[in-house]
């Protein structure tokens, strides 16, 4: 039986890990732990909205850092829940999900997310922009996106954005 060390196990990521466009931070990629999940930081901006969708491929869990993140798991009519700070969630493949940040404060949250297909997705945001990688989620990463359903989340939940991107008006919702 061979021996662990310390430094096998501990793992800074030099600059604090890849930051992407997106306000998700890649710390650790699925390469790194035998394809099977990787490890991300994401800040959930006040007021917005991760647009429902799901996963074909790949299982998920959010552990909510600081602040506090609602979440649909389900789509529309499944369940919608408070997942205060030191919360888990999980978000199985196969099942709709959108988590928002209904506050004035940004929201800190790590994503574990299993395989890669997550991963390849923030990356393909820096590639093709927000729309860009949207519009391609389904064929390159098993990502169906629910995109009709965010103006009515967006109005029911008093948002104001969509992942990293302003919409087009000023003021309250």
């Amino acid at each position: 039986m061979s021996q662990s060390h310390t430094l096998d196990a501990l793992f800074i990521p030099p600059g604090g890990g890849e930051k992407g466009e997106t306000h998700m931070t890649i710390k650790a990629r699925s390469a790194m732990l035998g394809g099977d999940f990787s490890i991300m930081e994401g800040v959930m901006e006040p007021r917005s909205l991760l647009a429902p969708h799901t996963h074909e491929n790949e299982d998920q869990a959010v552990y909510v850092i600081d602040g506090e993140l609602w979440f649909e798991i389900g789509g529309k009519g499944g369940e919608v829940f408070r997942a205060p700070a030191g919360s888990y969630v999980i978000k199985p493949r196969g099942i709709s999900h959108a988590f928002w940040n209904a506050t004035d404060e940004p929201v800190r949250y790590i994503e574990l997310s299993g395989r890669d297909g997550f991963e390849g997705f923030v990356d393909s945001r820096e590639q093709y922009g927000v729309v860009g990688s949207t519009l391609r989620a389904e064929k390159d990463w098993g990502m169906a996106m629910h995109t009709t359903r965010i103006p009515e989340m967006l109005l029911r939940y008093k948002l104001k954005r969509v992942s990293s991107v302003e919409m087009p008006w000023e003021g309250d919702c």
